[in-house]
């Protein structure tokens, strides 16, 4: 079955952070922040972050089991904050996460969409080459020492031939 896709809006705020705090403790390895840090966020930073360019959440029977966000930053877009409930991993969810924040970077213009895959994290970034995307070279310390590997991908031409 094929995961339903919501993009949020600070009415989703609740269900943003739900998902974001099954993420960060499910794999706090994986992020940038904690649990900790995030699960005292009022309600107006979760409709803050809600209301973001485009952020994503996967279900599945109703079932929030990943997220994904798209984000304009320092003059380029890139893809953040990924995560999938472990029973959705390798089901195409993250196909459908990563095709919409694609979509939303090449209507605003975006030729190339950069994301980062850490670096103990094969499987992901298996998924990522699969889905067109290459390793530029660039590391970015995330925190406890852990190295997070920048990809990048040329997005096709949002603009059809006539």
């Amino acid at each position: 079955m094929a995961a339903e896709l919501t993009r949020v809006g600070p009415e989703d705020w609740r269900r943003l952070r739900a998902v974001r705090l099954a993420a960060l403790a499910e794999s706090p390895e994986m992020f940038g922040s904690t649990w900790a840090r995030e699960q005292a966020f009022d309600e107006a930073e979760w409709r803050r972050r809600a209301a973001r360019p485009a952020t994503f959440l996967a279900s599945r029977d109703g079932v929030d089991v990943g997220m994904a966000g798209v984000y304009e930053l320092d003059g380029g877009w890139c893809v953040m904050g990924m995560w999938l409930a472990p029973a959705a991993r390798g089901t195409g969810v993250l196909e459908a996460l990563v095709h919409a924040c694609e979509s939303v970077a090449q209507e605003a213009g975006a030729t190339t969409l950069a994301l980062g895959v850490m670096e103990d994290n094969p499987r992901g970034r298996r998924a990522y080459t699969r889905l067109g995307y290459a390793f530029t070279g660039a590391r970015e310390h995330v925190r406890d020492g852990r190295e997070e590997l920048m990809m990048s991908r040329t997005l096709p031409s949002s603009r059809q031939s006539v």
